[in-house]
């Protein structure tokens, strides 16, 4: 297997992120039964035959769409200081900051009934980075992560009724003493 240049690898990023774009704006005007490839790859900028290297179908679009938002956050998280453990308030805070920025695809989605595909790569996510360091059952974190899901969508369907703040303390206050957590982390 070959190894992308740095550049090559910005480009078919660029790329990917442009067909998701248009994918989602193509979802605020038509149900997603009704987008067709060539949909897709008109509002992109981009041919069939770039569609179909990366993509077989238009979930992949948003799967990959989605996992490089995931990737960006992993990587953010990482070079931010100061963030503690998945459900420190620093952390949530983080997350629902870092989440906000997306808060059109995101919404877009659920809108659309795509819900399922958010809770996908939550869970992916949440297997590929936490569940080999908790201590506690994988079925607590797919719970925190689904929970963490749907108050995101509700708080941004809300229009973003309470601060940012204030959402992450009142999740603190639901998830319980911090203290009694952060020891499953050990």
């Amino acid at each position: 297997m070959r190894k992308e240049s740095a550049e090559k690898t910005k480009r078919s990023r660029f790329t990917r992120m442009c067909m998701g774009d248009a994918f989602v704006a193509l979802l605020q005007e038509k149900p997603y039964c009704k987008i067709s490839v060539s949909d897709i790859v008109k509002r992109a900028g981009v041919s069939r035959m770039t569609y179909y290297h990366y993509y077989d179908t238009k979930e992949d679009v948003v799967r990959d769409y989605i996992k490089e938002l995931v990737a960006e956050y992993a990587a953010e998280s990482e070079r931010t200081p100061g963030i503690g453990s998945l459900m420190d308030y620093q952390h949530i805070l983080f997350s629902l900051k870092f989440f906000d920025r997306y808060d059109y695809f995101f919404v877009t989605l659920a809108k659309a009934g795509l819900n399922s595909m958010i809770n996908d790569a939550v869970n992916i996510f949440m297997r590929q980075q936490y569940v080999n360091i908790y201590q506690g059952s994988p079925y607590e974190l797919y719970f925190y992560a689904g929970a963490m899901v749907n108050i995101f969508l509700q708080w941004e369907q809300n229009n973003k009724d309470v601060s940012p703040e204030e959402l992450a303390q009142i999740i603190v206050n639901f998830v319980g003493k911090r203290e009694e957590k952060e020891e499953l982390w050990a």
